[in-house]
């Protein structure tokens, strides 16, 4: 199941299965002009934002597409702070580990054995279980814009429902990752920030984290001129709803070092790095685990991957390693077209001579279309009136049309979130452009935030009454 990378449901999509025939690089000069070609077509097509590989710790590619500031002119490159999303989640998870490794923490600490007045159902979750999803917490308590305290953020983490018993399920949390970045504070007496920046400059890493490191120069910008402070964290140092979890700035040589160092055993020790890049977690139908704070999949043909994406309705971003190969990537954009994870899966075509395909952005008519009187028109157009309609029409149609799988796959609040963003961008915008087959139906609506119009895909079951089994954006 695919969902649009930046809007409110943060579940990254798997890795693209490859082609059975991977050869490993030995050209890079050959491999450098491929690179070039995709980025090119990517450029082209829309891309902004910055990207970067590396090979066998070398920087092989590094390029930057269009504005990060659209008031100055100022364009994407090596030193445009990007907001790296819920990527956040790869290093709480790598200072775990290390944590955990070097005997400060236990991975069977409890929340009681930390916090005073744990509510009984949440009082023996481990970190273990918080850093794997595997806690029963929800998504998210809080906003993460909202200028309030960690007391506040604790509250409302004790008392929100729990998914299920802790350690029998799966379930993508923020808070359990803010939980656990507050257990590292305790336990070490460093705020996580200090914690996270102090171990980044072991290996010469100084352009990542919150406050400390933000520069609003070098901070990527909307074109009403706000920076990833103001749209990220509020106007204010990020609450206690990303701390540990999101919204981390970083640069992509900086990216590319830190994957580096942690992938070499430099960063943290050996033993911590192996313990943190362990499957632990099956996050549903056994193709991916979660380890601490990433994504690890065996692909048949590229052999063993990590990996974690993050975004919001603004920003988004991708880190990946094709470990087999030596081979670290990371792109962070402002767009949600072509976002990090599309792009990530361009230049894995490109890398290995695979081939790819880049479409350019739709362009708008003056002459909206008419949607066909068959089941998949239908659908658009419930769709579209659900759109222009308040929460309550939003949860009507999420109960009506989507799937089961599609339900479940997030709480009810979040598919909200997410329609409140769908309703921000399209409500009420003209259908330019229509088609469906058996199991997919694509239209195209005019999106005046994004200054294009922008195609929509439902994978659908059923044939009388479709229903919607995933939603992709681009």
């Amino acid at each position: 199941m695919t969902l649009g990378l930046a809007l409110a449901i943060n579940a990254a999509a798997p890795a693209q299965t490859a082609p059975v025939s991977i050869d490993p690089v030995v050209d890079r000069g050959a491999t450098g002009d491929r690179l070039s070609d995709a980025f090119d077509a990517l450029e082209a097509a829309g891309f902004t934002g910055v990207v970067g590989l590396s090979h066998e710790g070398e920087t092989v590619f590094l390029r930057g597409a269009g504005e990060a500031d659209p008031q100055t002119g100022r364009r994407y490159g090596p030193d445009t702070q990007v907001d790296t999303g819920s990527i956040t989640k790869s290093f709480t998870g790598m200072l775990a580990a290390q944590l955990i490794s070097d005997g400060t923490l236990s991975a069977d600490l409890r929340l009681a054995d930390v916090f005073d007045d744990v509510p009984s159902d949440k009082a023996d979750i481990t970190l273990h279980q918080m850093l794997t999803h595997a806690a029963g917490f929800p998504g998210a308590v809080g906003d993460d814009l909202a200028d309030e305290d960690f007391d506040t953020f604790l509250a409302n983490a004790f008392a929100a429902p729990l998914q299920f018993e802790p350690g029998t399920g799966y379930h993508y949390s923020n808070v359990g990752f803010s939980l656990a970045a507050a257990i590292m504070e305790h336990a070490t007496g460093q705020s996580y920030e200090a914690l996270l920046r102090d171990r980044l400059a072991r290996v010469g890493i100084h352009n990542t984290g919150y406050q400390t490191a933000f520069d609003h120069e070098r901070s990527v910008h909307l074109d009403d001129g706000r920076d990833v402070a103001d749209t990220s964290w509020g106007g204010h140092p990020p609450n206690w709803n990303l701390i540990g979890n999101g919204g981390l700035v970083s640069t992509a040589p900086d990216m590319l070092a830190w994957r580096q160092a942690w992938s070499a055993g430099e960063l943290i020790s050996p033993q911590a790095r192996d313990l943190g890049q362990t499957p632990f977690q099956d996050e549903g139908g056994g193709a991916s685990h979660y380890g601490y704070g990433l994504v690890v999949e065996d692909d048949p043909a590229l052999g063993r991957i990590y990996w974690h994406n993050g975004g919001n309705p603004h920003f988004n971003a991708h880190w990946r390693e094709l470990a087999d190969h030596g081979l670290i990537l990371f792109v962070g954009t402002d767009q949600r077209r072509l976002n990090a994870d599309r792009v990530v899966d361009v230049l894995t075509a490109a890398w290995f001579g695979q081939p790819y395909e880049v479409t350019a952005a739709p362009t708008a008519s003056d002459a909206p279309i008419e949607l066909p009187d068959t089941p998949a028109g239908q659908l658009v157009a419930d769709f579209m009136a659900a759109l222009s309609g308040d929460a309550a029409a939003h949860q009507a149609f999420i109960e009506a049309r989507f799937t089961a799988d599609m339900i479940a796959f997030a709480e009810m609040d979040r598919h909200l979130a997410m329609f409140a963003q769908l309703a921000a961008d399209f409500g009420g915008q003209p259908v330019l452009g229509f088609e469906a087959g058996e199991q997919h139906v694509r239209f195209t609506v005019l999106a005046p935030s994004m200054g294009e119009a922008v195609a929509i895909q439902f994978d659908t079951t059923g044939s009388e009454t479709r229903r919607i089994a995933g939603l992709q954006i681009g």
